[in-house]
């Protein structure tokens, strides 16, 4: 391969991500973002991959063999040794926003990258691991920043071009919008940037102060890379084009069905193993050319399926073991709409002489009327509100289990949401 410089060269583009992979099986996504970006794109790339003690060996060499297949070159940032004295002082200061189960050091990386990447790297395009780059990465890094530090996809430009509206309320309640100069017009996603390195380190460090604004809302924080982003650059950055970071649980909601060019980002749970969704497609078609899938992966996916499968099956089998020995020698009566018990009555092979309360629309207004003595019958409610009505029961008394049941977790999951599909992908 030929080395190629990692600086100002005017045919590269710098990309990074960041990961913290405790598991490793974390690493794959990020190398079908960067298939996705190598495929789509003519020009050299330098991949900036900013990472922790937790990549493993296995997963850096695929990362290298990625990258060389292509003809591109990879540079590896260890976060954990090279900023050892900032993340110990962000941890003294707000150890939540470092280290818990749903957010890891990882988030902060981007916020660091000014501070590791060579003073050569001006500008850098930062994607996070769940992306999918369906364009040529060339249009995105050569947009003009007129002036601006940073870019970014605002979601009130999202929003707009679904022809949806941003509740204006929540200026009134964020703590963000009403601590600093953001609002809902300009709260951006950070998910996809691109960064004027060069301006950003002359501002200094914006993590640390950065924290220390957020520690005094600790209770509000909802994303805490994302917020101090924003509390920094909320006035001051680049609206970028709304299919620079397609959010997809929106895109899925509100969308056309074809696909954009642009980059997609499957934020939260949004990845489906649906190869007939195109944006479900869209992933795999590059998670496939990675070196993650393999025979091994395709072997253990199975195996993950169908473990996953047996113990959805088993708790079901085991709490219907449980619901017979409640009505054991007592009579079941059923409680539900009026439209579902033909359904239930089939389902459950309810005699005749079995009751079942159906309840008209309107029934919460006018209370339930329960008329069968818990010593000879065992309610089994199918409400959307049984939650609530749980509570209800036992503060009168009742015993779950014993008095009362709720009849859905009798009942197997359709087969379309009977598996928890990223769920199981992210576990291989």
């Amino acid at each position: 391969m030929v080395q190629k410089r990692i600086g100002q060269d005017a045919r590269m583009v710098h990309v990074a991500y960041a990961m913290t992979d405790k598991q490793g099986t974390y690493s794959k996504y990020i190398g079908a973002s960067m298939c996705s970006l190598f495929t789509r794109t003519d020009s050299w790339v330098t991949i900036h991959l900013l990472h922790d003690e937790t990549l493993t060996e296995q997963n850096r060499n695929y990362f290298i063999e990625l990258t060389r297949r292509f003809g591109q070159q990879i540079f590896f940032y260890n976060m954990a040794e090279l900023c050892q004295d900032i993340l110990k002082e962000a941890r003294e200061i707000f150890k939540e926003a470092v280290d818990t189960d749903y957010y890891t050091p990882a988030a902060l990386y981007r916020i660091l990258a000014p501070r590791v990447l060579p003073e050569e790297v001006q500008r850098l395009v930062y994607l996070d691991a769940d992306t999918i780059v369906n364009m040529d990465i060339r249009r995105f890094w050569e947009i003009f920043m007129d002036g601006h530090p940073l870019g970014a996809v605002s979601e009130r430009d999202l929003l707009n071009h679904y022809q949806r509206q941003v509740d204006k309320s929540i200026d009134e309640k964020l703590y963000l919008f009403k601590n600093s100069w953001t609002d809902s017009d300009t709260c951006f996603n950070s998910g996809v940037l691109i960064m004027d390195l060069e301006k950003i380190r002359k501002m200094g460090d914006i993590l640390l102060p950065g924290l220390r604004f957020l520690v005094q809302h600790e209770e509000e924080c909802r994303f805490f890379d994302q917020d101090i982003l924003n509390y920094f650059f909320s006035r001051d950055y680049l609206h970028l084009p709304w299919n620079y970071n397609i959010l997809q649980h929106w895109d899925r909601r509100w969308g056309a069905p074809e696909l954009h060019e642009g980059i997609y980002h499957y934020m939260g749970r949004t990845l489906r193993l649906n190869y007939n969704e195109p944006r479900d497609r869209v992933f795999y078609e590059a998670f496939v050319q990675s070196p993650w899938c393999n025979a091994e992966f395709i072997c253990k996916s199975h195996a993950v399926t169908r473990n996953i499968m047996g113990g959805i099956i088993e708790k079901n089998n085991a709490l219907n073991r449980r619901a017979a020995a409640a009505w054991a020698g007592r009579r079941r009566v059923f409680v539900g709409t009026k439209e579902n018990e033909a359904k239930l009555r089939d389902m459950f092979f309810l005699k005749d002489v079995e009751p079942y309360v159906a309840l008209e629309e309107g029934w919460e207004k006018q209370g339930l009327n329960l008329p069968y003595d818990l010593g000879t019958h065992v309610y089994v409610f199918f409400l959307e509100t049984f939650p609530q009505l749980r509570k209800q029961l036992e503060e009168a008394g009742w015993r779950e289990w014993e008095d009362f049941i709720d009849g859905k977790d009798l009942i197997l999951p359709h087969p379309s949401r009977l598996l928890d599909e990223y769920r199981i992908f992210m576990v291989m």
